[in-house]
This record gives C-alpha cells, sequence and structure tokens, in this order.
C-alpha cells in the first residue's frame, strides 16, 4: 500500500510540472479580441502607428506556422477590461 501511495503521489508530482499551454492559431485570436489579422500584425510592427508593446508575441512552431499562447491573449484581454474602469 506504501508503494501505491508514493507512486500516486510521484504522478501527481509529475502532472502539475507537465502543463501544456494552449496554443491560439491566428484565426482564433482574431476571432477573440475582435481585430483583424492586419491589426495584429501591425501591433507587433515596431515601425508602425499601431505598435502596441503589451500585445502578446506569437510563438513560431515551425516553418510558415505560428500562434499564440492562449493565457497570454487572456491576460491582454483582462487587462483592457480592466482599464476601462480608470
Amino acid at each position: 500500500m506504501e508503494n501505491l501511495n508514493t507512486n500516486s503521489q510521484t504522478n501527481i508530482a509529475n502532472l502539475s510540472t507537465l502543463y501544456l499551454p494552449r496554443m491560439l492559431p491566428l484565426k482564433e485570436v482574431t476571432y477573440h479580441t475582435g481585430l483583424s489579422s492586419t491589426t495584429i500584425y501591425d501591433m507587433l510592427d515596431k515601425r508602425s502607428k499601431r505598435y502596441d508593446p503589451t500585445f502578446p508575441i506569437q510563438v513560431k512552431l515551425s516553418k510558415g506556422r505560428v500562434a499564440w499562447v492562449e493565457g497570454e491573449i487572456a491576460e491582454w484581454l483582462n487587462d483592457k477590461i480592466a482599464a476601462r474602469a480608470h
């Protein structure tokens, strides 16, 4: 019985360290933010008038494929919502 408890605790510890972030493709980012893909890429471009250093940077997953971390997009949106009250 002791081994079972030890193994269970080890498995739980391993699961807590194996966090897989959900990645959002551009189509989902545009859906959730209400922004166009052009606006999103302008917000990431330091030379653009629409540049927003607070907008999450995409992650390159492979050649020609990028995505955004869902939690970072959610946090950015929540910050925008919170800012409207001030």
